[in-house]
């Protein structure tokens, strides 16, 4: 059968299993997907489980007006994000024009301003030590669920938005992780899309760190959109550990595969496809970020190029006037290891109300080895 995760933003994520002769059900619904980012994976595990993640319903646990603009806060107002297992917060909040439900742009028309804590709706301020429950399924999190159905088992979390999952021939999960933007009421700065190998039962460190190095260290991740990070909770589950590769900031680094052993080559290695970068909306960049496909040694934490556009500047192929990549999204390995398949969204350029695709653009490839 195939799994298919349903990004449900009007309804709520799910997992559909499809069978060879069409039949179509979902093993898992109602999924918090409602906010800024969707329902993720699947990968089947050793274990014949499906794993999948669910991404954070905002950018770093605070409900804004960017998530006005985005348009979900109009539609769901007292969607929040959900932690896994309680937490206990610093009682820190933020103060917003207020957003009249159901209005079609910009703050609300009476005018006024809101406070806004952590893991709360919109609006709704927090206290000093406040413990907000924790709930399976949850926001920022690997989950798992027989492939028949049944309960969601909580796999590992404190992910922003795991997209990629992805097992490796001796068994480890890989899952890369879309981090901060520099945006809404804690923009973060300058933090890289990560790479992780899933331990079951860690906290992986949204929203109060970047990999291991915490955001109230304000040379890496102050911004000038707004006040610095600092910590969200006043206590930590465990001390997150160090990711297996740092990837580029705003790259948007999604789907993924790990090579086998075979005539393709790299043995362990995983293939990412990096869709690329949003900006303006998600911070400024120099220069083009992602939209190609990257290859890390789990080893060593090197990143390489795999393919790319080739000209003196990196870009997608639409932007450079060249064939090419433009926003790869998925990379998968043929069953016998032999070649490696890129879904290309396409192109995808991003306009003064956010990002404009163009229908008809997608297609896939398949890269095999030709010569040594």
């Amino acid at each position: 059968a195939f799994f298919v995760a349903e990004g449900g933003h009007q309804s709520g994520g799910r997992i559909l299993r499809i069978t060879p002769d069409g039949e179509t059900r979902a093993i898992v619904s109602g999924l918090p997907s409602l906010g800024d980012h969707h329902t993720n994976g699947p990968a089947i595990g050793p274990d014949g489980y499906v794993y999948f993640g669910q991404g954070t319903a905002t950018n770093a646990g605070i409900v804004g007006l960017d998530n006005a603009d985005f348009g979900w806060l109009r539609r769901n107002p007292a969607f929040h994000d959900t932690p896994c297992e309680d937490v206990r917060l610093r009682g820190r909040n933020f103060t917003t024009a207020a957003v009249q439900p159901g209005s079609a742009s910009g703050p609300s028309a009476a005018g006024g301003e809101v406070v806004t804590g952590a893991f709360v709706p919109f609006g709704t301020p927090t206290t000093d030590g406040q413990v907000v429950r924790g709930a399976v399924p949850c926001n920022g999190a690997v989950m798992r669920v027989r492939p028949d159905g049944g309960p969601v088992e909580l796999v590992a979390w404190g992910f922003r938005n795991p997209y990629g999952l992805a097992f490796a021939p001796a068994g480890q999960l890989y899952v890369t992780d879309n981090m901060y933007d520099e945006r809404g009421s804690r923009p973060v700065f300058g933090a890289g899309d990560l790479l992780w190998a899933v331990e079951p039962g860690t906290w992986y460190g949204w929203p109060d760190f970047h990999g291991a190095r915490p955001l109230t260290d304000e040379r890496w991740f102050a911004s000038e959109r707004g006040p610095a990070p600092g910590f969200l909770l006043a206590e930590h589950l465990n001390t997150p550990p160090a990711p297996t590769a740092i990837l580029g900031v705003h790259s948007s680094s999604n789907g993924l595969d790990v090579a086998r052993p075979g005539s393709f080559g790299y043995a362990g290695q995983a293939f990412i496809a990096q869709f690329g970068d949003m900006a303006p909306d998600v911070g400024k960049v120099l220069g083009p970020v992602g939209f190609k496909v990257v290859r890390v040694d789990p080893r060593t934490g090197i990143v390489h190029d795999f393919a790319v556009n080739r000209g003196i500047v990196n870009g997608p192929a639409s932007r450079l006037g060249t064939g090419g990549l433009e926003r790869p999204i998925a990379a998968r390995f043929a069953p016998d290891g032999s070649s490696l398949y890129i879904v290309d969204f396409g192109v995808m350029t991003m306009g003064p109300r956010g990002p404009e695709p163009r229908e008809g653009t997608g297609v896939i490839w398949r890269i095999s080895r030709t010569g040594r």
